[in-house]
Parts: structure tokens; C-alpha cells; sequence
């Protein structure tokens, strides 16, 4: 990672994105708006980041967490553990797709806490992301391009059926 607090910075490889990942998930103090290609278990599904965004869940009935995957069928292999997250609080933690026309478009992730703070991979093999720790006017920026992208967007049924 380069940089000094405040500026952007270049993570390089998936170690260095997921201990960014994380440690703006634990951050949070209102909202996290998460726009993920493939929903990868690696950086969004380890204990440490289910417990930040539960945390922040839990911290007050203001607290929301949005969730759009392109690509929803990948992370449902298995148990995702913010899946699961979401699943028990539903009034927190709300999933979407893109729909069919955006999702060539968008197939980077984007971490968006608090309108202030925002990681950005351009692609899923990708092998670095920006970080920019404290950037308010970039993060609404991509806030409002992420609450189009929303409410372009449908419910994400796969993610809401508990399987029972």
C-alpha cells in the first residue's frame, strides 16, 4: 500500500484489498454501500468482516448496509457468511442484482463507508485497488452512482430464501 492518511492509495493483490476491506468495514459508523462483482469469500466473507458489518448492524436502527452483486449465483456455492448475516437481519442488510443491461458495465467492487470512505477494484482478477481513506466528494459521487445503480436494481431472491 502507498500513501500517507488521507490520500489515495494502490493496494496491491488480494491480501493488502481484504486487510483494507476489513479495516473499513470497522470503521463504519452509519452506513456501508458494498457493489461487488462475485461477492468473493476472500474479501467479504472472512469472520473478522461479518463481525464489523454485524457491529455496525447492531449500533443503531439508522445503521444500513446495502449489498449489490452482479453476479449473485457464484457466492451462493456454499455458505457466505455475510449471506447468512443478512438473512438474520434483514432490516439492516438488504441484497440486490444488477440488472441484465448494467451488470457489463460494472464488474469492479466498490467499499463505500459512511459517504466518506471508498475502495475501488476495477475488475475481479484485477491486481490492485485505490483506496481513498477520507475523499467526501469522490465517496458521493459514488454514492449517487450507486443508489442509481439500486434502484435500477431487483431483489436478490437467492440471497433472502433460508433453505429450510
Amino acid at each position: 500500500m502507498s500513501g500517507r492518511a488521507g490520500e489515495a492509495a494502490t493496494l496491491e493483490g488480494r491480501a493488502a484489498l481484504a486487510s483494507a476491506l476489513l479495516a473499513l468495514a470497522t470503521r463504519a459508523e452509519r452506513d456501508v454501500l458494498l457493489l461487488s462483482f462475485d461477492f468473493d469469500r476472500v474479501l467479504y466473507g472472512s469472520g473478522a468482516f461479518v463481525e464489523a458489518i454485524r457491529r455496525l448492524g447492531l449500533s443503531s436502527e439508522r445503521a444500513r448496509i446495502r449489498v449489490l452483486i452482479n453476479q449473485p449465483k457464484p457466492a451462493m456455492k456454499g455458505a457466505h457468511r455475510l449471506v447468512e448475516l443478512g438473512r438474520r437481519m434483514p432490516s439492516r442488510i438488504a441484497f440486490r442484482e444488477l440488472n441484465e443491461e448494467r451488470r457489463t458495465a460494472h464488474r469492479g467492487d466498490w467499499l463505500i463507508v459512511d459517504e466518506r470512505h471508498l475502495i475501488e477494484r476495477g475488475s475481479p482478477d484485477a491486481p490492485t485497488a485505490r483506496q481513498q481513506p477520507d475523499a467526501p466528494l469522490l465517496a458521493r459521487a459514488k454514492v449517487k452512482a450507486f443508489m442509481e445503480l439500486w434502484e435500477a436494481s431487483s431483489g436478490c431472491a437467492e440471497f433472502r430464501t433460508l433453505g429450510i
